[in-house]
Formats: C-alpha cells, sequence, structure tokens
C-alpha cells in the first residue's frame, strides 16, 4: 500500500530536517512510501536546508513564494500525492521507525479508518532565541538533566542540539517531556477505549497534525474547506463521521513534539483556539 505523508511546513528548516530524517530509519521499504512538504513561503533556510538533506524515499519539495491558507496546502499535498493511504503530519513531529507500517496495518484491517495520533513527548531539539521566557526557562532545565545533548553556542541564533546519531539510536524518546495534549487524549482512551465506543463526538479529535486515512474517504468527504483551522478540522471530521468512517486512537506509536516559537500554521488568532479539542 503506497503511503504518501503530507508536511505543511513555513520557517520550520531545523526541526524539518529532523522529522525528514525519521524517514530514512523506517522499517518498512523506501518504496512504500512518499513525503510530500509543502512550504508555504518560508523566509529561512528550509529551502538551502532541503537542498542537501540526502533522502532514501521519494521526496517532493513544494514551495510556494505566496503564503497560502491551510486548507489550500492540504488540500495540494492530496492532489499531488500519490498513495492509496494518506497521512497528514505537522513539521516538528519526529515518527519511530515503525510509523509507516503501523498506519499501513491499521488500513489494512479497516479500509474506512481514520486513526487519529495519541501520543506524544515533547523535546528541544533546536534552540530558538524566539522562545517564550517559559520555554527558555525549560529548555535550559531540560539540558542540565541530559549533558549529552549539545548545548547552544549562542542564545542569538537557532541551534541544532539533536546529532542524527541520537535519533538513530532512540535518545530523544527516552527523555522526550511529559506533551499535555497526549495526557488529554490517554484519558479519553481510557474512558472510551482505542475505538473511541460511545464518543458523542470523535471527529472533535480530528487533527492535521497527525491523523492518516484512504483516499477513498478524502474523495468522500470533498476538499478541505477556507476556514479557521480548529473549525476547518472539525467541519472535515464531521464529513468523515456523516460517510460512516470510524474513528480510532492510535495506541502503538509515541512521536516527539519539538518545541518552537509560537506561530501557529493556519490560526486566526487566539480566539481560533479558545475550543481547542484534546
Amino acid at each position: 500500500m503506497l503511503t504518501s505523508v503530507v508536511i505543511p511546513a513555513k520557517n520550520a528548516d531545523d526541526q524539518l530536517l529532523y522529522t525528514l530524517f525519521g524517514f530514512n530509519l523506517q522499517y518498512c521499504a523506501f518504496e512504500e512510501f512518499e513525503v510530500i512538504v509543502l512550504d508555504n513561503a518560508s523566509t529561512d533556510a528550509t529551502r538551502e536546508k532541503l537542498s542537501q538533506f540526502t533522502a532514501h524515499f521519494p521526496l517532493n519539495y513544494v514551495r510556494f513564494r505566496a503564503k497560502k491558507t491551510l486548507a489550500h496546502l492540504l488540500n495540494t499535498g492530496v492532489q499531488l500525492a500519490r498513495g492509496e493511504l494518506i497521512v497528514f503530519l505537522a513539521a516538528q513531529l519526529i515518527v519511530p521507525r515503525s510509523f509507516i507500517g503501523v498506519h499501513q496495518q491499521a488500513h489494512e484491517k479497516s479500509r474506512d479508518l481514520v486513526l487519529l495520533g495519541q501520543d506524544r513527548k515533547r523535546i528541544y531539539s533546536v534552540y530558538e532565541p524566539g522562545f517564550s521566557a517559559t520555554q527558555h526557562a525549560e529548555c535550559q532545565l531540560w539540558l542540565e538533566q541530559y549533558p549529552h545533548v549539545k548545548r547552544p553556542h549562542t542564545l542569538g541564533e537557532s541551534v541544532p542540539l539533536l546529532e542524527e546519531s541520537q535519533i538513530v539510536n532512540g535518545l530523544p524518546f527516552r527523555i522526550g517531556l511529559p506533551c499535555p495534549v497526549a495526557q488529554k487524549r490517554l484519558a479519553i482512551r481510557e474512558k472510551y477505549g482505542a475505538k473511541l465506543a460511545r464518543h458523542r463526538s470523535p471527529w472533535t479529535l480530528f487533527d492535521i497534525e497527525h491523523v492518516s486515512l484512504r483516499r477513498e474517504s478524502l474523495a468522500k468527504a470533498g476538499a478541505f474547506r477556507e476556514l479557521p483551522r480548529i473549525e476547518m478540522e472539525r467541519d472535515f471530521g464531521k464529513r468523515l463521521r456523516k460517510n460512516g468512517c470510524p474513528f480510532q486512537l492510535d495506541d502503538k506509536l509515541t512521536l516527539l513534539k519539538q518545541e518552537y516559537v509560537q506561530k501557529r500554521l493556519g490560526t486566526s488568532g487566539p480566539s481560533s483556539r479558545k475550543n481547542r479539542r484534546a
């Protein structure tokens, strides 16, 4: 089953490289998946750094010169995707070696399935001078606890902190920090089960940062609509639900969310996040 991973990205050059490197480590054959990066008019070094990145898998990099909406990026990614299975992923999420295989196996068992990401940990893979005061303090404490992680040599520019060899041996997955979103989803799983039995509105958990579904389910639901991110996700999730797609939490994968300066892609300000689902 050819799998297409669609990654919208904006000004996340170093984090994106770590994310892509995780796909070089997949257990499955590299011919079984492709990755599509949709660069939303980044002003950092994303283009230059990706041109130097060696991908062992098919990598399709598309750069937009003018900023596009998140819905436009996602719809473009679906159009470009060659796979039968589509995975939407955030640029800052490092995936484990079994990532592609777990998604493929789940959808081989259920054709209409919508597989929702559940578990995450947080890490500081890149030091950013624009971090909030809370992030600065947490990053400093985290680095003190793990002396084998590189220290930033300057506080005035972005500095990658992880070595590729550390990702290969799985170190970041062992030293990650708790993630509030994952903790909330774990509570939901404990109450309703991974298959979300009796959950009245599982579509509120639809999150384009980590979710997979078959192309045919996407086609039946139609395109993503031009709405603020949370509304867009819930609107699309509702359409999937109306089409009879079962929603299920993935209980086999733990991803690493790389901390970054909080300027969210595709949102319309703080008001659009008031009703954020778990």
